[in-house]
């Protein structure tokens, strides 16, 4: 699940309460009004961030001397190999 996954789903779920307290008028032991003026600001800020166009980050790869340090290690195994690269292309773009 990505992030604007879990954004959609917090808007979602914030828009279903304010829909609520906007619904329910007075209830017992509970301010509706004043959680409805908390959550209106919440929805308001996740509708302006989904809004905004995804932030991509450029992607990194290996140097050719990274490459080669990898190949060297994991020579006779290329399924090895292919892990290792993959496990220094992740480190390197989520790092």
């Amino acid at each position: 699940m990505t992030d604007r996954d879990l954004l959609r789903q917090a808007l979602e779920a914030l828009e279903y309460v304010h829909e609520g307290a906007n619904n329910q008028g007075p209830h017992t032991g509970i301010s509706w009004r004043c959680a409805s003026n908390k959550v209106e600001p919440a929805i308001t800020a996740l509708r302006e961030r989904l809004a905004q166009p995804e932030q991509r980050r450029e992607w990194v790869g290996l140097t050719k001397e990274e490459a080669k340090e990898i190949s060297l290690a994991n020579r006779p195994y290329v399924v090895d190999m292919v892990a290792a690269l993959e496990a220094r292309l992740k480190e390197k773009n989520n790092g």
